[in-house]
């Protein structure tokens, strides 16, 4: 038999129990106030909570279809109202999911996908929570250690409020990973190279925020959503009796604060996303102006090259004419050896043959060079 974890009031304290399904949901053995906490994401998983939890806290078919098993947050509640107008029964359901980050930047990180279904009738309220790691099970039972005993325990939305400060306990730790993970790449800022490793780390970071800023946007909608409701059972309530529901009213000024304080952490969690963008940005310019640093240099050294080579050809043209003569006067066409009874030196008669042929080769040699020129340009 599966025994589930039950975190219930017990004297003046809150306490743990292992109990079974039937003793959850059972009217006589189950605690008037509780929080059933599943561990396994069942709801996330390709599995669904057993048949028992979803008749007793009517989850509705389509929350267990893949579109809201993917979804990263929603809210969503009925309620059954009496003759008299006065409250019956309150079901709620709504999602949260949290990145936790790992503080070195790595690319290890955990994902929280909580589930919570609230069931609420004029004697007991009771709240299943799915996807509790340990984390959240502390946060919890310390959020309930503050609740105020002045508000009664029988208000629909009362549990919700630990929960809610919890949620916003692991949304205040993942926005400061992302900050450690931004603090650190804005100190090694001053290095005078990056590496590629530098680069991932900062992409990595990059990712971590865009996810922490995005929860933390669909919760602060979702927890507004809870808020509306609320607002309009007090009106209802209102109505209902004639005077003003201040019980659910104070409920309503809780949760409004703890918007408050997630709409703080969504523009530090804004802040990190941008931060890191701008380290980002900053650190390619860094490298940009390097490589430009880099052709810079390439270019000076290639000038300084270039002199040397226009250095050489003055000296091979200066020394090309002289060349030429010593080949010239170095042919069997001239004779440096006067014949007897002759003075002077003298000329083949068959000198024209070095011109008809040094000609066309200069010219065919050209030719080709001026062919492969046109060609390239081409």
């Amino acid at each position: 038999m599966q025994l589930y974890t039950v975190l219930h009031p017990a004297s003046a304290d809150w306490v743990l129990e292992n109990k079974s399904v039937d003793e959850c949901v059972d009217d006589a053995t189950a605690p008037q106030l509780q929080y059933i906490l599943v561990e396994e994401d069942c709801f996330s998983a390709d599995t669904k909570p057993v048949p028992e939890l979803v008749q007793f806290f009517q989850i509705p078919s389509h929350l267990l279809t893949n579109v809201y098993r993917r979804s990263n947050g929603f809210f969503s509640s009925v309620e059954t109202f009496g003759q008299d107008g006065r409250l019956q029964s309150c079901y709620s359901w709504f999602r949260v999911l949290v990145k936790m980050a790992a503080r070195d930047a790595s690319s290890s990180y955990t994902w929280h996908e909580m589930t919570f279904c609230s069931r609420w009738s004029s004697d007991r309220c009771a709240i299943l929570c799915i996807g509790v790691s340990s984390l959240l099970r502390e946060l919890l039972q310390d959020a309930l250690v503050r609740l105020e005993t002045t508000l009664p325990l029988t208000e629909p939305y009362l549990l919700h409020i630990p929960l809610v400060e919890a949620v916003i306990a692991m949304h205040d730790a993942s926005v400061w990973s992302v900050r450690e993970i931004v603090r650190s790449v804005e100190k090694d800022r001053s290095l005078p190279t990056r590496g590629s490793q530098d680069f991932v780390m900062m992409h990595e970071g990059a990712r971590h925020a865009i996810h922490s800023f995005e929860t933390l946007s669909v919760t602060v909608e979702t927890v507004k959503a809870m808020q509306r409701q609320i607002v309009y059972l007090a009106d209802k309530s209102r109505q209902a009796s004639g005077s003003e529901p201040e019980t659910l009213l104070q409920v309503s000024t809780h949760i409004a604060f703890h918007i408050r304080m997630l709409r703080n952490l969504l523009l530090r969690s804004q802040s990190n996303k941008e931060r890191l963008q701008n380290e980002i940005a900053l650190a390619h310019n860094m490298v940009a102006q390097r490589d430009s640093q880099v052709m810079t240099r390439l270019g000076e050294a290639a000038r300084l090259d270039s002199g040397a080579m226009k250095t050489i050809a003055l000296v091979t043209m200066a020394f090309l004419p002289p060349t030429f003569l010593s080949a010239i006067f170095s042919m069997s066409f001239f004779s440096f050896t006067p014949e007897q009874g002759r003075t002077g030196w003298s000329v083949s008669s068959q000198f024209w043959v070095y011109w008809i042929c040094a000609v066309p080769l200069t010219c065919l040699t050209l030719a080709i060079w001026y062919w492969r020129q046109r060609r390239m340009r081409s």
